[in-house]
């Protein structure tokens, strides 16, 4: 089987010589393609918010989104069905997908309710996903929501908390925030947290698309647990990871989210290097391990190096890397988003807007 391709480049296609210098290295992880035929069995709970706002044609797509997904499950499969206001509804308990017309029937019964007990809904989705647990499958909830969580656990620590211990024993959280009101960075932050993905949907129509895309990645997932570890060379300093966590010990790790046939993953570091004499240097060093899913979770270690070249530049910095300056620019927008939510959210809303305005700007 074809591994996963390992791909490295620095900001800069070369450095200057006997000069301290900031660099961003880019760490691109690539899947190969991959028939659907070697897919994982999945155990899936979509989490359905049926609160009063859900109203319309955002629950009736989203009747329409599951509907379609449970299709394209198989007999192998589980899923169940959980819809929450303020109440908690137990739709259709985790059951093998054998008989799809009943669950669908099950999903168009959803009516909207009242408030929004986000936490009751994930937890139950999570009760439901553990009765049908083996850790060699897709193990995933799929919670969508267009509210604020108002009833139950409903501070976002909290939250982020459960779904960072849901992912560690092995139930990971993918999350849908539809329109304008929900709070979009706790469902990032705990899609993050759970190992799963984030979307954002302007408008009902596009609901069934988006879930399709969710459930297209889950059917044709590559590799699971995926552990990059950086190894930095004398005279090199990891000084941060853009868009994700990681730990530092025995060098830098990232544990990143489930792999898809075809997909490539981005990976960002900031290194601080020291001065180095004219002449190509060694400066790193990459293990990534995953569970091969085309292997019955096959443990995989594969390990890379990283040298560039020192030398004078015709001016006082060296050619930039347009490609890797994208991906940093791109990551940093992200964040900039975060801060100008963060900032609104306390009524701060030229600040906000300043933020958001400056980052254009690099772009």
């Amino acid at each position: 089987m074809e591994p996963i391709k390992i791909d490295m480049a620095l900001d800069k296609h070369f450095l200057l010589p006997g000069n301290k210098q900031v660099a961003y290295l880019m760490i691109k992880l690539t899947a190969p393609e991959e028939a659907a035929a070697n897919r994982l069995v999945q155990n899936l709970s979509f989490v359905i918010d049926r609160s009063g706002s859900m109203s319309g044609e955002k629950l009736d797509y989203t009747r329409q989104a599951v509907s379609f997904a449970i299709g394209h499950l198989g007999l192998q499969d589980h899923c169940s069905v959980v819809a929450f206001d303020d109440m908690v509804r137990l739709v259709a308990p985790s059951q093998q997908v054998e008989n799809k017309d009943a669950l669908k029937q099950a999903v168009q019964s959803i009516r909207s309710g009242g408030r929004t007990n986000l936490s009751g809904g994930m937890l139950q989705g999570l009760r439901q996903v553990r009765q049908a647990f083996r850790e060699e499958q897709v193990n995933r909830i799929l919670l969508l929501t267009d509210g604020q969580a108002n009833e139950g656990i409903t501070d976002p620590a909290k939250l982020v908390k459960k779904a960072g211990e849901m992912a560690a024993g092995g139930v990971t959280l993918t999350t849908f925030g539809l329109g304008e009101e929900f709070e979009e960075e706790l469902l990032m932050k705990m899609s993050d947290a759970g190992r799963g993905n984030f979307y954002y949907i302007q408008s009902p129509d596009q609901i069934p698309g988006i879930f399709q895309e969710e459930l297209a990645g889950l059917l044709s997932t590559v590799a699971q647990n995926l552990e990059v570890t950086i190894r930095p060379g004398e005279g090199v300093a990891v000084n941060g990871v853009l868009g994700y966590p990681f730990t530092s010990g025995e060098g830098v790790t990232v544990s990143l989210p489930d792999i898809y046939s075809g997909e490539a993953k981005m990976l960002l570091m900031e290194l601080v290097i020291s001065p180095r004499a004219e002449g190509a240097h060694h400066l790193l060093d990459l293990s990534l391990e995953y569970a091969d899913v085309r292997e019955n979770l096959a443990l995989v270690s594969l390990q890379a190096g990283f040298e560039i070249n020192f030398k004078p530049g015709a001016g006082d910095s060296p050619a930039e890397n347009f490609e890797v300056i994208k991906q940093v620019e791109l990551f940093r927008s992200a964040e900039a988003k975060e801060e100008a939510i963060r900032l609104a959210d306390q009524g701060e809303f030229e600040a906000g807007k300043r933020v958001l305005e400056r980052s254009m700007g690099k772009i």
